[in-house]
């Protein structure tokens, strides 16, 4: 499914990331979507009040932040696009099969210990961002382990780690912390349509991770899996379609 362009259009980026994702994509800035920063609801309640309703695309734990807005203010949103989004972590076993499951439970656990933990991946993201990604990439699949010989790919990557793990630390914390918790009861009440991508080889957030998001929706939604990508791939090769001219 193709969308086009429109200007009541916001984007939510994934967490560690900022709306250098679109740059990464080869998105100009005449495609480009409004970008505002997780569980924002005050921007789109502004951005609603100066262009109607209003579409939502996110990427990966950016869902988060775009269904829990569809769910309090349904009558504001028009459609959702999600781009291997993150599901709640109750809706199956998922967290021992995801690459960032020690964030995951450390957010569960202690509001120190995440604070710890973000604060040693931002003095990471700043002196050895390439170790940092080889890291992040160690177990994903050949389609995501490609973009990091790709050099924009790796410039906006480090970007968005730099801008979560240390500009907007705190956000990133009270974001993860909010997601680890149960809300897929807010699941039922996001009445828009919505469009899912998804990667098959996906190990950020896992296939089935997709599949019990679709069924837990209430709405119509469908769900457009990516045969050979992973995660990040799968942003580079929707973003182009989701905004393509129309």
């Amino acid at each position: 499914m193709v969308f086009p362009m429109h200007s009541n259009t916001l984007y939510f980026h994934g967490l560690p990331g900022s709306g250098d994702e679109l740059r990464m994509a080869g998105l100009s800035a005449s495609q480009s979507p409004k970008v505002i920063a997780p569980l924002d609801f005050q921007a789109l309640d502004d951005f609603v009040a100066k262009h109607g309703k209003v579409r939502l695309v996110a990427f990966s734990l950016g869902a988060f932040s775009a269904l829990q807005m569809a769910a309090t203010r349904p009558g504001q949103i028009s459609e959702i696009v999600l781009i291997s989004p993150a599901a709640p972590l109750e809706l199956g076993e998922f967290l021992e099969n995801m690459a960032g499951a020690p964030i995951f439970k450390t957010a569960r656990a202690s509001k120190v210990g995440l604070k710890i933990l973000t604060a040693m991946q931002s003095t990471m993201a700043f002196i050895a961002p390439k170790i940092l990604m080889s890291l992040m990439f160690a177990e994903s699949c050949d389609a995501d382990k490609d973009l990091l010989n790709n050099p924009v790919f790796v410039s906006c990557l480090t970007a968005g780690l730099r801008q979560s793990l240390h500009h907007n630390a705190k956000s990133y914390r009270h974001t993860l912390a909010k997601y680890v918790q149960p809300w897929a009861q807010d699941l039922g009440k996001v009445q828009c349509d919505v469009t899912i991508y998804h990667g098959r080889l996906d190990n950020w957030a896992p296939i089935a991770m997709a599949e019990a998001l679709k069924s837990a929706l209430s709405g119509r939604t469908e769900l457009i899996i990516e045969p050979k990508q992973g995660h990040y791939s799968t942003l580079l090769t929707a973003l182009p379609k989701i905004f393509a001219p129309a």
